[in-house]
């Protein structure tokens, strides 16, 4: 039934959960699984008397940060009895690096976290997982 499964992930307990239902299937259908993680940048604010400083993350540091994202992804997966085709560390939109990969690999099956780690970018931009559901060609099954 389902013969390219794509699993989006961000470190996040519901993105964890999501990966592991992912490759309960897999092993059901014998399936292969391709991982994406598209790493965000946060920042953070300081506040000392009357002035606040932001205090933004390296391009280095948010790539490293996406590594280490990508990597526990894939080591979980492996736990759970399914070794990744592949691991897909995206710069862009979380929502555009998931479709362009479901896109690349033909995948017949999304599988996501239904609230990840960007809950306040949720109130202005909308979630990664509706926007998926929405724009998606092939099954999505999101996780909480």
């Amino acid at each position: 039934m389902f013969t390219k499964i794509v699993v989006a992930v961000d470190g996040s307990k519901p993105a964890n959960n999501a990966l592991r239902i992912a490759c309960d299937i897999a092993k059901h259908y014998e399936s292969e699984i391709h991982i994406v993680h598209t790493p965000q940048v946060d920042t953070a604010a300081l506040g000392m008397g009357a002035s606040v400083y932001t205090i933004e993350a390296t391009m280095d540091q948010i790539i490293d940060a996406g590594r280490t994202v990508a990597k526990e992804a894939t080591a979980l997966a492996i736990e759970c009895g399914v070794k990744p085709t592949s691991t897909v560390l995206g710069r862009g939109s979380p929502s555009s690096e998931i479709l362009t990969v479901v896109n690349d690999v033909s995948a017949d099956l999304i599988v996501c976290g239904r609230r990840g780690l960007g809950n306040l970018s949720t109130l202005i931009l909308g979630s990664t997982s509706k926007k998926i559901s929405h724009d998606a060609d092939c099954a999505v099954l999101t996780v909480k």
